[in-house]
């Protein structure tokens, strides 16, 4: 639900270059915290999960059309900033195959980073703590998604687009003939030196409302999809490769409460 789906040609002139901007700042960032890494680690991550996420973004879920992320699950393993370019990559593809537009790409894209670092920093505080890592990644996924699909609707109500753009049909990747064509007029900003009452504000707000009840609903459902794939996959993580999320120790169900618990890796 937080992934915009907005065709080219909609969004204003200063939420693109905004977007674009702010990502291009991010990446330079991210690549010049991972340049004295080992390349021999870092590059085949990188690109195995933003394949893992391009996959995932790919398949939509009936009925609802919500696809799965995973992006607290790429955070989990990569990190912040090899997490930012993975969700550059991933969000990139998708436009050039028209999920969603080019011009969407930055505000994708930074919607994408802030669920990976969300992801990252609540598992970097929790992960260690007691709990099975099933219902600690669910809780957490739970917790990104709601706060990355606020953004989204942040970024609809700023732009004052059409929320009826945003929703995105998976099964076609064009615009119907049928649909309405753009009209440049309604997405201008308002004018404030007007001191007239616009009766078009009204029905944004209305329309703005009705499509956030719309979000929030089928995103709860979503949510919990999400939640219970990814919190299954880092249980099965946990207990094969725990060094993979950053565990060292396997938390044993039916341990008391003095037995060893899942440590981070690098801690005492």
């Amino acid at each position: 639900m937080s992934h915009l789906h907005i065709p080219d040609g909609v969004l204003p002139l200063p939420w693109i270059l905004a977007g674009f901007g702010a990502t291009a700042i991010l990446l330079l960032f991210a690549v010049s915290s991972i340049r004295r890494q080992d390349r021999a680690r870092t590059v085949p991550r990188i690109a195995i999960l933003s394949a893992v996420m391009l996959l995932a973004m790919s398949l939509p879920i009936p009925v609802l059309h919500y696809h799965v992320n995973f992006t607290v699950l790429t955070g989990m393993m990569a990190g912040p900033a090899e997490g930012f370019i993975a969700g550059f990559i991933t969000n990139l593809i998708l436009a050039l195959g028209a999920h969603g537009g080019i011009t969407v790409i930055g505000l994708n894209t930074l919607i994408t980073g802030l669920e990976i670092t969300l992801g990252w920093l609540l598992w970097s505080l929790f992960g260690s703590r007691k709990g099975r890592p099933f219902v600690k990644t669910a809780i957490i996924t739970i917790i990104v998604l709601a706060v990355s699909t606020t953004a989204m609707l942040g970024i609809v109500a700023g732009t004052e687009i059409n929320p009826s753009l945003v929703i995105h049909d998976h099964h076609t990747h064009t615009v119907h003939e049928e649909d309405e064509p753009f009209d440049e007029a309604d997405h201008l900003l308002p004018d404030h030196d007007s001191h007239e009452h616009d009766p078009d504000s009204d029905t944004r707000l209305a329309s703005f409302k009705t499509f956030a009840t719309i979000v929030y609903t089928a995103g709860i459902v979503g949510w919990a999809i999400e939640a219970v794939i990814t919190g299954s996959v880092v249980q099965f993580i946990s207990e094969s490769r725990p060094d993979l999320i950053g565990m060292d120790t396997l938390p044993v169900p039916g341990d008391d409460d003095d037995e060893e618990e899942p440590r981070r890796t690098g801690e005492a």
